[in-house]
């Protein structure tokens, strides 16, 4: 085998709360994260040294400041292999949205070239890579249904929820993870987060009731400098959306619809240009 494709998938927060700040200035969270069949696609070929990377958005580094680049550098040193890897990001994520679509695709690098040269990583060890690449990353090996915890890389995995559709609307409006944690940091919100509570239900494998109060302690803060996430969120509660919340740091929110048919109809009369939107529905753990 000298060339390996892989699906990365995107994952969405259905809850996330600050409980404290590390010395280091990493904050300590709780959240409970979510894969969804929204995915770019990793195409991965041996060659004989160096990494290569190239992607479909313009936009991407294709050095070390990928974090997909910097995957397959820290495996093949794990490894100690002297051989190299080609790769390829055909991206439908979008970028800097709060959907973890970078941490998605280092964990396809660190799957795929454990798979290409048959390394056999156990998953113990590619995880132990992963949370040097980043919080999220760990969590993207495997997906489904999560509990992210400490600075968001210790996982417990849950019970996969039942089928649920989703409606994602991303803006175009980049947003920084770390400028969205320093806002946080002066606003300190003001927001009750029942994280326990619904890691109750789903680890008791009972029907999510959306209209509880789950919440993103972040969503005030970013919508303090983006005007779009309410407008967005409203819109989708126009349009008969069951729930909406903002997806990690934004600005991507994602709402509950009844089914597939309701969610294709709002995509269809969408009336804000420039929007990404797709209908997603939440993915099992270990499927791509």
């Amino acid at each position: 085998m000298h060339e390996i494709n892989l699906k990365a998938p995107a994952k969405i927060n259905i809850a996330l709360d600050i409980t404290g700040l590390y010395d280091d200035g990493y904050h300590q969270v709780e959240m409970i994260m979510q894969t969804v069949s929204l995915y770019d696609k990793v195409i991965i070929r041996q060659q004989e040294s160096g990494i290569q990377l190239a992607a479909s958005a313009e936009e991407l580094p294709t050095d070390q400041g990928n974090i997909a680049y910097r995957a397959a550098e820290m495996i093949l040193n794990e490894a100690d292999l002297n051989v190299g890897v080609d790769i390829y990001i055909e991206k439908k994520i979008p970028i800097a949205a709060g959907l973890a679509g970078g941490s998605t695709d280092a964990a396809a690098v660190l799957k795929g070239i454990n798979s290409l040269y048959n390394l056999k990583f156990d998953f113990t060890r590619l995880s132990l890579i992963a949370a040097k690449l980043g919080s999220d990353v760990p969590f993207c090996l495997n997906g489904g249904t999560a509990y992210a915890y400490e600075r968001g890389d210790k996982l417990k995995q849950l019970p996969d929820i039942r089928k649920t559709h989703f409606l994602i609307v991303t803006p175009p409006v980049p947003v920084s993870t770390a400028e969205v944690y320093q806002k946080y940091d002066f606003l300190k919100p003001d927001i009750n987060v029942p994280v326990n509570k619904l890691l109750t239900i789903i680890q008791g494998q009972q029907q999510i009731k959306w209209n509880e109060g789950w919440a993103n302690v972040l969503e005030g803060v970013t919508t303090h400098f983006l005007d779009d996430i309410l407008e967005i969120k409203g819109i989708m509660m126009e349009m008969g959306v069951v729930f909406t919340m903002m997806s990690g740091s934004g600005p991507t929110v994602f709402g509950i619809v009844k089914d597939s048919k309701q969610a294709e109809h709002i995509v269809e009369n969408w009336p804000r240009k420039g929007d990404f939107i797709t209908n997603v529905s939440g993915l099992k753990a270990g499927v791509c």
